[in-house]
């Protein structure tokens, strides 16, 4: 079971990668590439809350674009597996894998793109969702049906979960901040539905002794990210989160609340099985609200706009409540691999290419010919400007790194910053690359032309 489930979460990874997302690169879900390429560091670049597992896995990748697509396979297999782990974890069904798929296929079609693309590649949501869950998976004390380890010990069996959970709050400090809550009111619910108190009391703290150690942990190397707002500026915080949330994903709101609506009428007639799944949906419900309230409590969430993909995670847990609604459908397993078909086309590595030309490749053939050392500028033109004129570098079997000089440089700037390294800069982005000269200690002296769209400065 867990390998049939496997399977056909990596097809999905698999046709997700070779699809038509790759439009929607940005620099943020750049970085982690140039992580893995250039120089690998515990956490993303000038940043102490995103562990650089994925990063760390894909970097014998040495090739630019395999490294992308690399990673981008392995964090949206993580992802689409976070949302069949959900269905298993607090749903708790034989047919959790088939409930889950759907959940998956249906979130791979409902979501906006750009939800998606967060989602999938950029945010480190669903991988440290992904692999929490796993850990709590290999810990349950009363191993069932549908363990993933029932041959082995329980000290074992602990000590892989326990390892588990430890790696996904290096990649998010914030993922027990999800499944401690939700472990509570999974376990009101067991015991509501009559489940023997020390079946549920033994999970439940296994849960929990395992998700604050995780919390404890990542609050050792991320506390100024946990820092809250003072409470009179909260409720402001939350409508900020809600309109955020809202204009981003409303279609797929009120189409959840609709087949939530079909499925209650579809098993009007089941009596105690409906009131059961009602509770299981509503667990899941206040576990979504209880991360939101938290979330728009933060400092960290307030200085970045209260965007939307603070929400995320309370996103993919309304999504598999409304789900987990409608009536079981055993082949449904099915549907995730072919989702990903519809909603981001045939795999095809000549558009993969043809995006990420697009979309990174602007200033490739002028930095090319003025033979930059590193690009400067504006964050968000340095990164995918630099990932493409490597990616370039390698087709053209040229050695040696370009690099960036932008907001994140600082683990790189010691690789190349020397007395006659140029730097090109797109026009009209020089005063941004002189704020980077003083924020890295550089003296500068601009060169000439590059090319058009490039002005050259040479390090002194």
């Amino acid at each position: 079971m867990w390998g049939r489930a496997a399977l056909l979460v990596a097809a999905a990874a698999a046709l997700v990668a070779l699809g038509d997302l790759h439009a929607l690169t940005n620099a943020d879900a750049i970085v982690p590439v140039l992580v893995s390429l250039q120089r690998w560091t515990p956490f993303y670049w000038d940043q102490e809350r995103y562990g650089m597992l994925v990063p760390l896995l894909a970097a014998p990748v040495t090739h630019p674009l395999w490294n992308l697509l690399l990673q981008r396979f392995l964090t949206g297999a993580a992802a689409l597996g976070a949302v069949m782990l959900l269905d298993r974890h607090v749903l708790a069904r034989p047919e959790w894998r088939a409930e889950g798929a759907l959940a998956a296929a249906l979130l791979v079609l409902l979501a906006p793109p750009v939800w998606s693309f967060e989602y999938l590649w950029s945010q480190p949501y669903g991988l440290s969702l992904g692999v929490a869950l796993l850990g709590l998976a290999f810990a349950e004390p009363a191993p069932g049906s549908f363990h993933p380890a029932r041959g082995l010990p329980r000290a074992v069996r602990l000590a892989i979960g326990l390892a588990l959970v430890l790696v996904a709050h290096w990649v998010n400090g914030a993922a027990g901040l999800l499944l401690l809550p939700l472990a509570a009111v999974r376990a009101a619910v067991d015991l509501s539905e009559g489940e023997p108190r020390g079946d549920v009391r033994s999970r439940f703290a296994v849960d929990g002794a395992l998700l604050l150690a995780g919390l404890v942990a990542s609050e050792a190397w991320s506390t100024r990210y946990s820092a809250l707002l003072p409470a009179s500026g909260w409720p402001a915080g939350w409508a900020a989160l809600a309109r955020e949330a809202w204009s981003m994903a409303w279609r797929w709101g009120l189409s959840l609340a609709a087949l939530a609506a079909v499925g209650i009428w579809a098993r009007r007639r089941e009596g105690p099985h409906l009131v059961a799944g009602l509770r299981r949906a509503g667990a899941l419900v206040a576990a979504a609200l209880a991360y939101a309230l938290l979330a728009g409590t933060l400092r960290w969430v307030a200085a970045n706009g209260f965007h939307w993909r603070y929400v995320i995670p309370s996103a993919l847990l309304l999504h598999l409540a409304a789900l987990s609604l409608l009536p079981p459908w055993r082949r449904a397993w099915l549907l995730t691999p072919l989702a990903a078909l519809l909603a981001f086309g045939v795999p095809s590595l000549a558009r993969v290419r043809a995006d990420l030309d697009r979309t990174c490749g602007a200033l490739t053939p002028a930095v090319r010919a003025a033979r930059c050392d590193a690009i400067g500028g504006d964050y968000w033109t340095v990164w995918p400007a630099v990932w493409h004129a490597e990616w370039d570098r390698r087709e053209r079997g040229e050695p040696g790194h370009l690099y960036g000089l932008a907001f994140r440089a600082a683990p790189t700037v010691p690789l190349w910053a020397r007395a006659g390294a140029r730097v090109c800069v797109p026009r009209g982005q020089e005063a941004a690359a002189e704020s980077g000269f003083q924020a890295f200690g550089l003296a500068a002296a601009p060169t000439g032309k590059g090319g058009g769209d490039l002005a050259v400065f040479t390090l002194r």
